[in-house]
């Protein structure tokens, strides 16, 4: 399901099935309804809600998809969700969301409420929000992430796809990877488009592009 909020009349549609669901409380339907429907627009849906039914939809979420959702959705009503929502449930949102993104949401909550849920999260997860929450929103600090993949420049394309098969799916949005010198400082990066392009005895070194832009 697309375009929510270009559609006026399926979106009133959408959040009136949506609301009898609730009432008639069959959360088996509505989960099936929402799981078919895109982060951005589940967003939407909610932000046409009531605050407890608002809460009633996150309740039905897994962690992960609960996470995806609530970036999309507009700041005011994110804040409101996150006081309603218990710490536990925000502890488990976090843990799924990248990096960047659990740093802002954890960021949005009272400075108490904060300490609480990186006190309940894993050591990984709340060292990573320790690195992160110190930089303001608008620095390269506050919208970095920490995931990244990275290879030694002289590695082969067969070494690089075995790391990425290794390794990316810890990564939300993997596009490019990483070239490192023997120091772990960085000398290129390469595209996941023509790493797969190029025979798998190639170096690295070879084909990545060293012009990087980079803080």
């Amino acid at each position: 399901m697309t375009g929510f909020k270009t559609n006026t009349m399926e979106a009133r549609l959408l959040v009136g099935k949506v609301k009898v669901l609730l009432d008639q409380e069959e959360p088996g339907t509505l989960k099936k309804l929402v799981e078919k429907m895109r982060p951005a627009d589940v967003a939407d849906l909610i932000e046409h809600l009531g605050v407890g039914e608002r809460i009633a939809i996150f309740q039905i979420l897994e962690p992960e998809n609960a996470g995806d959702v609530l970036v999309e959705i507009e700041p005011p009503v994110r804040e409101r969700l996150l006081r309603d929502l218990d710490n536990k449930a925000i502890s488990d949102i976090v843990t799924e969301l990248d990096s960047d993104d659990a740093a802002d949401l954890v960021g949005d909550l009272p400075e108490e409420r904060a300490r609480e849920v990186i006190e309940t999260v894993g050591d990984d997860v709340s060292k990573e929000l320790e690195k992160l929450l110190p930089f303001p929103e608008d620095t390269a600090g506050g919208i970095m992430a920490l995931e990244f993949l990275a290879v030694k420049f002289d590695a082969t394309v067969g070494d690089a796809v075995k790391t990425v098969r290794e390794k990316g799916k810890e990564i939300e949005s993997l596009y490019y990877i990483w070239v490192t010198d023997g120091f772990q400082r960085l000398v290129g990066v390469i595209s996941l488009k023509d790493l797969v392009l190029e025979p798998k005895d190639r170096n690295i070194s070879d084909i990545m592009n060293p012009d990087v832009i980079s803080l």
